[in-house]
This record gives C-alpha cells, structure tokens and sequence, in this order.
C-alpha cells in the first residue's frame, strides 16, 4: 500500500488534517480505492469527480486525500491542545486540593468559634442568673426593712 499522498490544491499548498471544501469550493466526499495497488483504501475526493474511475489527482488540481493521512494529521495537530488542556487540567486540581485545604481551616475555625459563642452564651445565662438573684436579694431586703423602720429625712 503506498501513502505517499497528500491534499492537492491549486496553489500546491496541501490542507492539513480532515479537507472540509475543494479548492474549487465543492464539498467533499470519501471514495474506497478500486486501483490494483490500494483496494479498499479510503480517500477524500472533490465533489466534483463523481466517476472514479476517470479521476486523477496528478491531471488536474482538485483534492485527493487518504483518510488515514488526514485522521493522523488531526491527530498530530491535536496533540499539543490536549497537553495544554492537560496541564490546566493538573493546575485546576492543585488549585482544587488548596481550596479543599482552606474550607478545612474554615470548618475547624468555624467549630472554634461555635464553641466560643456557646461559651458566651452560658456567662452570659450565668450573669442573668446572678445578676436575677441579686437583684431579688437587695428587693427583698430593702423591702424588709421598709417595713420595720421609717425612713426620716432631715434629722
């Protein structure tokens, strides 16, 4: 099997990866091979040359294509996209396990604090209590002696 061909195009420059159009602006459409040297080789060919068995790349300038060329070109040309994509991919995760590590510090410190705040809470309930009873002391024993004894103002 020979795959020594490329895309050919008017200007001689070949279109990498998977043809999309022509040269001549005509789609494209993928043929199997009938020649004695590759049967049943896939390749894109023009629109434009609907019998196979007239058309050549070599006499004139329309696309001829082996799709194996054009998928490893897609291939070759995609590979260095997936390594940057890989390397976002490995910065995101790192950037994922620090915000794992820092929601682990706010939990902890958030654990601190609600064990600050129910301390608070019971000082405060504390004070009230104290705070409650004072105040019933000191109502009860000024009440009690205002009873007993008049106040006199003035002597």
């Amino acid at each position: 099997m020979s795959s020594s061909s490329s895309s050919v195009t008017t200007s001689g420059v070949s279109e990498r990866g998977v043809p999309r159009k022509c040269v001549c602006g005509l789609g494209v459409t993928i043929f199997t091979s009938k020649t004695q040297d590759n049967p049943g080789r896939p390749f894109f060919r023009c629109d434009s040359k609907r019998d196979v068995n007239s058309w050549t790349s070599k006499r004139d300038n329309h696309l001829f294509k082996w799709v194996e060329d054009a998928v490893f070109e897609e291939v070759e040309d995609a590979l260095p996209r997936v390594a940057i994509i890989a390397n976002e991919i490995s910065k995101i995760k790192a950037e994922v396990n620090e915000l794992k590590a820092v929601m682990k510090e706010v939990k902890e410190e958030e654990m601190i604090n609600k064990k600050e705040v129910h301390k608070c809470k019971l000082c405060f309930k504390v004070c009230f209590l104290w705070l409650s009873l004072i105040t019933i002391v000191l109502g009860y024993v000024l009440f009690r002696k205002g009873n007993q004894k008049k106040l006199m103002l003035g002597y």
